[in-house]
């Protein structure tokens, strides 16, 4: 039996190949005895579950892969089940508690390791830690260094032993692109390690477990293969290491099943099961190989009842909460990712922008020319019909409050000149606006100007190359004018790609005092009365954002 119901962790000082200290933790399960291959061993893995942890049409749940477990041990395998990051945040099923429910349910499922994802820090550095305190099972990262001490956030790899004597080491990795996706408030003292230091920490851990007699590493990256997270994808780190077996992926959503030739020229596969809990995946490892498959949603049935019935117990407390009608729509209002809300314009993304202007106008010193919020804060489409609290939350999970600053035109246009630098492909930080008309022209190369510091996202060279702005507030525009731009404290703290916002924040930053959810529930009830106005129809928006391929 590989469950690890009964555990123990033990801490040691590891040194880290960039001389800090580090931690490690050990599990023990079983019966002890000399390290030696299993005949059969099975790896359940999810990845991104974002709180859709409970059976719905889509998503197959955290029961389902506790079942997955059950199955193959049946089977007479030896069984794994981990995670690759982001269980924390998304679906309000685990937002009401700030992520504590994610912890819970990952512990009744029977978890044996996962690591941080960035939607891990959304709720701030004390949550990491009480989640930490909270799992039955290790919360791993090797590159997310606590800077007054040196030493890492969380523990940087596990050793698991399996039954029949086997050991297996665990290296957990952070995306780096945390510096950005996350508020600049709330990983303040922290670095992300990135690059070839990432590749030598990495490796370090990778040493340091096969010293212990790990027959199997496993690495559990937050990293993702998006273009422009290079060089800190999952393939990047095969490239440049040698001794991990096998990448369970995650960050960017994808489903993944790929080797990889490793610094040395040998193979190791890539796996990503996507989003969601939409598929659960299993790598089975006999005589040496690999195999990797994915159970998805309308094929596989399987539900521990057990972990399903726990689950379901507190969805329906949290559903019952958030089930007032706050609205009704005639209208699909589109917040795909792609093709949708991070590649272009769309009506949902209007409609934020106008709910925050709308509260702005009436709440703030300054009244604002303008607003713009980033595409990846907006999370969830929604269907024509009631709209609910919970679906005004699932839409604006993110405790961002909404804020006013001053900027310059040059500043404004530098802005949208690196948040668009990736369109016409997918990018969070697109810009979805009110009061601002702009053109972006994709058949102009995006100039690099290198990357903003203490960021993974590029600086443009020269503003203006791809971006025009029209008008902004009525007044057309001016490099030399100054603006009030009314957004989010995420992206007016200099977040995601708007890092030059954050000079201007220090002396012209104001809180109205309402979280961007707020707004969106008041722009309902109190301007539309009730219900989505006909001018958000078109799910391609209203012609603010023109985008030229």
């Amino acid at each position: 039996m590989t469950r690890l119901s009964e555990w123990a962790l033990t801490r040691r000082a590891l040194l880290r190949s960039t001389g800090a200290a580090a931690v490690a933790t050990t599990i023990a399960a079983g019966a002890a005895g000399c390290a030696k291959k299993p005949s059969k061993l099975a790896i359940v893995h999810t990845n991104d579950t974002h709180g859709h942890d409970l059976l719905d049409e889509e998503s197959l749940g955290l029961a389902a892969a506790a079942q997955l477990r059950t199955d193959y041990e049946a089977q007479g395998y030896e069984v794994l089940l981990l995670d690759a990051g982001d269980f924390a945040q998304g679906d309000n099923l685990v937002n009401r508690s700030q992520g504590d429910a994610a912890i819970d349910f990952m512990n009744v499922a029977g978890y044996q390791a996962s690591c941080l994802g960035n939607h891990e820090f959304d709720f701030g550095q004390d949550k990491i830690e009480d989640y930490r305190t909270q799992a039955e099972f290790p919360l791993l990262s090797c590159n997310v260094v606590v800077d007054a001490t040196g030493d890492t956030l969380v523990e940087p790899s596990a050793t698991l032993t399996l039954a029949g004597g086997t050991k297996v080491g665990i290296v957990g990795v952070t995306t780096p692109e945390t510096l950005t996706s996350a508020s600049p408030l709330l990983i303040k003292g922290l670095t992300f390690i990135e690059g070839e230091e990432l590749y030598g920490v990495v490796q370090g851990q990778v040493d340091s477990l096969r010293s212990q007699g790990c027959e199997l590493v496993v690495c559990l990256a937050h990293l993702g293969e998006s273009e422009h997270a290079a060089p800190n994808r999952a393939m990047d780190l095969v490239a440049n290491t040698t001794g991990i077996d096998l990448i369970i992926d995650g960050h960017d959503h994808e489903e993944e099943d790929q080797l990889v030739k490793n610094a040395a020229g040998e193979d190791v596969l890539v796996v990503e099961t996507g989003c969601h809990t939409h598929s659960v995946g299993v790598v089975t490892w006999e005589d040496g190989a690999f195999a990797a498959q994915l159970e998805s949603s309308g094929s596989y049935e399987g539900q521990d009842a057990a972990v399903a019935a726990h689950i379901q117990e507190v969805a329906d407390d949290v559903y019952a909460e958030l089930g007032e009608v706050i609205a009704t729509s005639d209208y699909l209002l589109d917040a795909e990712r792609n093709p949708g809300i991070r590649t272009h314009e769309t009506n949902m993304g209007d409609l934020v922008a106008d709910a925050i202007m709308w509260e702005a106008q009436q709440m703030a010193d300054d009244t604002p020319d303008c607003t713009i919020v980033n595409a990846g804060g907006i999370r969830q489409s929604l269907e024509p019909g009631q709209i609910t609290m919970g679906d005004v939350l699932n839409v604006l999970p993110f405790t961002n409050y909404v804020c006013t600053i001053q900027v310059t035109g040059a500043q404004l246009l530098e802005a949208i000149e690196a948040s668009c630098s990736a369109t016409p492909d997918e990018m969070g930080a697109f810009p979805q606006v009110n009061g601002i008309s702009f053109t972006v022209d994709t058949r102009n190369a995006f100039e690099s100007g290198g990357t903003y510091p203490g960021s993974t996202y590029v600086c443009p060279a020269n503003p203006g190359s791809r971006v025009t702005i029209h008008d902004v507030g009525g007044r057309g525009f001016d490099l030399d004018d100054t603006y009030t731009i009314s957004s989010i404290d995420f992206l007016c703290a200099g977040g995601d790609t708007y890092y030059v916002f954050a000079d201007a924040a220090t002396t012209t930053m104001k809180t109205i005092g309402y979280l961007q959810s707020d707004c969106l529930v008041y722009y309902l009830q109190e301007a539309c009365g009730g219900v989505v106005p006909e001018e958000y129809a078109d799910p391609a928006g209203q012609g603010r954002v023109e985008v030229i391929v």
